[in-house]
């Protein structure tokens, strides 16, 4: 599977737009799938997946073949999707009770999975910092590999470690305080 991909990657570095269409179509789920965890917005979510791979176009040249190119679309996603949370966080920062009321009318936008699910964790993260989002979604969610994160978000393995235990502190209390069990 790695050749293949390298393969792709090298056709498409010589302008195949077949061979990169190709790069898409194997990674889009999975950047999606990234983008929506993080964004929990559909329309948000595709903009974040489209403007990933217009970087990896312009940037494909510079790829360094020694890494995984799912780790390096992750890098490209995750930093969009950061710098979107980041800038949402700071736009409409409050207090709880106006956090909580902003969460509850984001409607379910989820096309398959568990709606219920998708609710509780909305509410659930929604206070928390950014960057203990995407350091909860990454570990807890996508299952990647502390190292992994650390090289993605360009932190410590320390500071995933700290983020991460924050961000579960934080939702074992929201949970608490809404008498829902994790």
């Amino acid at each position: 599977m790695a050749q293949q991909i390298h393969e792709v990657i090298a056709r498409a570095r010589n302008g195949d737009m077949q061979a990169f269409r190709q790069l898409v179509d194997m990674h889009q789920q999975f950047a999606y799938r990234v983008a929506f965890r993080l964004l929990a917005n559909h329309d948000d979510a595709r903009d974040v997946v489209q403007e990933s791979f217009i970087r990896v176009w312009k940037n494909l040249p510079r790829f360094d073949d020694r890494s995984k190119f799912t780790t390096w679309l992750y890098k490209i996603v995750v930093h969009l999707c950061y710098d979107d949370l980041r800038s949402a966080y700071k736009r409409y920062k409050c207090d709880a009770d106006c956090r909580d009321r902003s969460w509850e009318q984001l409607p379910i936008q989820e096309e398959s999975g568990d709606a219920d699910m998708i609710e509780h964790y909305r509410r659930l993260s929604a206070g928390l910092k950014p960057r203990q989002q995407v350091v909860f979604i990454l570990r807890d969610l996508e299952e990647l590999e502390l190292g992994e994160i650390a090289a993605i978000l360009k932190i410590s393995i320390g500071a995933v470690k700290s983020n991460l235990y924050y961000a579960r502190l934080n939702i074992r209390q929201k949970a608490k305080e809404m008498d829902l069990e994790l």
